[in-house]
């Protein structure tokens, strides 16, 4: 009970990705610090560990826009790592598709601040595969009325 009475007056951090490399180091750096912290995931047999040791999971697909922006009311905080696509599908099409339904899903949300994983490599220009769509991400997050930190790691 003190604990949840305790989360209500924190920052909630939603990560997206927080159960890969990146993501789940930063989901466990945040409950070190014993932030609340929701994981977004779309098998939430992969978050298990993570939840057992603090963190929320929410099983939504970052394709349901609807759904992620229900997430995204619960948060002030958004750690934004776009999903790869499968290689067997048109990678740049599927990836497009994910960043657009998580912008969308932002918009009149309680985010007021995004922490996005990028590459050092992102550009515009046609026919660089996902360089162009973390570019196009790194763009529209600048657009909008948000804390924003773009990580280009090389």
């Amino acid at each position: 009970m003190q604990r949840d009475v305790q989360l209500k007056n924190q920052t909630m951090n939603i990560i997206l990705g927080g159960t890969g490399n990146v993501g789940s180091a930063v989901v466990k750096s945040l409950l070190q610090r014993n932030e609340p912290v929701t994981i977004v995931s779309r098998n939430p047999e992969k978050a298990a560990a993570l939840q057992r040791q603090g963190a929320r999971v929410a099983n939504v697909d970052v394709n349901n826009t609807g759904a992620l922006h229900e997430i995204f009311l619960k948060g002030t905080a958004l750690f934004l790592l776009n999903p790869p696509a499968p290689p067997s599908t048109n990678t740049v099409v599927e990836e497009r598709k994910s960043l657009h339904s998580i912008l969308a899903a932002l918009k009149d949300s309680g985010i007021k601040k995004v922490v996005a994983e990028s590459t050092y490599g992102a550009r515009p220009g046609e026919g660089q595969g996902d360089l162009n769509v973390l570019y196009e991400m790194e763009e529209h997050l600048h657009k909008m009325k948000l804390y924003v930190s773009i990580i280009r790691a090389a």
